[in-house]
């Protein structure tokens, strides 16, 4: 069949037409996309109609057709590869902080090792056939015909390979190595060249790996900002201090200023998720909750009843809310 014929183009086809065909046909005949026995000869035949076409272009002189058909020629063979693989990579929240190289097993299917993709196993010994019961022979609905499992014989040379149970497949594992950059988050995805799945005489696709981070009992996201509860003293709120801060890169400890025993927030500007693809890192976010102490005993009780008592010697500045309540409801009252 003429080239021109085979792409479904009238002679004298341009270039952009040229490579619009064959991509168009390329996608219907692709061997992993067809299913038809016939599929990967036909995509041989029109991707050297294709090339065919395009040579004749770049021969032709200038002015006539494109000079850019040799460019366009690489770009449409480089497209021309393997489906790409896409399957979902699991990380924790400390794997996606660091990144790194981890080993991702590709499921696949591999013609038998056992029986060479036969499906068959050769007997050591000879086996009356079951179903004729060695006779050869079965009844059909025009009486005695051969039988079709031990073609006739009464007995059987070679039963189903137990590896593959018949099938000539198995099931396979391919392992490949890839890098993770650092600061990958929930549903984004990774792109391994050239290790996507195989196909006849083409380049393999590529891997297009999906991020699914697992929930972490400590930390949350807000876009790239890190978020975590810490509870605290309340003590340690008023008196100010150092606090621990537990990160996926180790220990941090910030400054804690003095101020009151109510909830409050600590940021620290770049000190989240790392940043990735131009994105600058997202902030460490502190959500501080205030803890009173619980079951306090003789010494901690005799030390609290000390502080109760300078608080209550300036009300007006240690409990404004407690001074302005007794002088009000505790002022002035008549006597019983």
């Amino acid at each position: 069949m003429d080239a021109h014929e085979l792409l479904g183009l009238a002679p004298g086809a341009s270039a952009h037409e040229i490579k619009r065909s064959f991509r168009r046909l390329a996608m219907l005949w692709h061997p992993d996309r067809n299913a038809d026995p016939h599929a990967l000869e036909h995509f041989k035949a029109l991707r050297a109609a294709y090339e065919s076409l395009l040579a004749g272009l770049t021969s032709t002189p200038a002015g006539d057709e494109t000079p850019d058909a040799d460019k366009e020629r690489d770009e449409e063979t480089a497209a021309a590869r393997g489906a790409d693989r896409r399957q979902d990579i699991n990380l924790t929240v400390e794997a996606a902080f660091f990144g790194g190289e981890r080993t991702v097993e590709l499921a696949g299917e591999d013609e038998c090792g056992a029986c060479a993709g036969s499906g068959e196993e050769v007997l050591r010994h000879t086996r009356l056939c079951a179903s004729c019961h060695g006779t050869g022979r079965t009844h059909g609905r025009h009486g005695l015909t051969p039988c079709r499992h031990c073609a006739g014989r009464g007995y059987l040379t070679r039963q189903a390979c137990p590896s593959c149970h018949g099938s000539g497949r198995q099931h396979t594992l391919r392992p490949v190595i890839v890098h993770l950059p650092a600061g990958l988050l929930d549903g984004d995805e990774v792109r391994i060249a050239g290790a996507g799945d195989p196909a006849p005489d083409l380049p393999p696709g590529d891997l297009v790996l999906r991020v699914r981070l697992a929930p972490h009992e400590l930390y949350r996201f807000d876009g790239r900002n890190l978020v975590l509860e810490r509870p605290v003293s309340a003590l340690r709120l008023l008196t100010g201090g150092e606090l621990a801060i537990p990160l996926p890169g180790g220990m941090r400890t910030l400054k804690l200023e003095p101020g009151t025993a109510a909830a409050r927030t600590l940021r620290v500007a770049g000190a989240g998720f790392p940043g990735r693809k131009g994105l600058p890192a997202g902030d460490l976010i502190v959500h501080l909750q205030p803890q009173l102490p619980e079951a306090p005993d003789n010494a901690m009780r005799s030390l609290l009843e000390r502080i109760d008592a300078l608080a209550a010697a300036n009300h007006s500045r240690h409990l404004p809310d407690v001074a302005l309540w007794e002088a009000r409801w505790l002022r002035d009252q008549p006597d019983e």
